[in-house]
Order: structure tokens, then sequence, then C-alpha cells
């Protein structure tokens, strides 16, 4: 069973303890990027009225928004990597075809 590290993290000016298998730098790597998302909704040319509510709304919106683009982004990039598997695999048959009929002359 894999070990639970327990990291103290400040999100939004509030301390809070997460617990996952990640380890310690990427649970602060995680909470960093909230922090970053959260300063975009409360910047200063942004009012610091927003509701809590709605800020939360906000940020969850800002950070789906990043997963499908990075989701969208893979899935290209291994759609990329299939089709150059496919050249490579009908470059090595066309060098295979080659190289037999070199070897029959």
């Amino acid at each position: 069973m894999e070990q639970k590290n327990e990291v103290k993290v400040t999100i939004g000016g509030k301390v809070y303890t997460l617990v996952g298998n990640e380890s310690e730098k990427y649970i602060h790597r995680v909470a960093a990027y909230i922090n970053e998302k959260i300063e975009e909704l409360s910047g200063p040319e942004k009012t610091n009225e927003i509701n809590t509510r709605i800020q939360s709304v906000l940020l969850a919106i800002n950070i789906a928004d990043d997963y499908f683009k990075a989701k969208i982004e893979l899935d290209e990039k291994e759609k990329q990597n299939q089709e150059l598997h496919h050249e490579i695999e009908r470059l090595k048959k066309e060098l295979e075809d080659y190289i037999d009929l070199f070897e029959q002359e």
C-alpha cells in the first residue's frame, strides 16, 4: 500500500491539509495552480466584492477550461503520434520490399 503524504498548503489565504499519494512537491504545485487561478479572479482590476460562491464557480470553470484545452491538445498529439507510427510502419514495409527486390537481383 502506498504511503499517503499529508501536506499543509495555503490556498486563497487559508491553510488546508491535503492528503494524497502524490509527492509533496506535486501537491504544492497543485495548490500554487489554484492560487494562480484565484488571483486571476481577484486581481487588482477585478472587484474584491465577488461573492465567494460566484468566485468558486468561476474558479471551477477556469480550471475545467484548462483541463479541456489540455485534453484536446493531448488528443491531437496522440493522433499525430498514431499517424507517425503508421507512416513508420509503411516505410519499414517499403524498405523491406526494396531489400527483397535487391536480393532477388
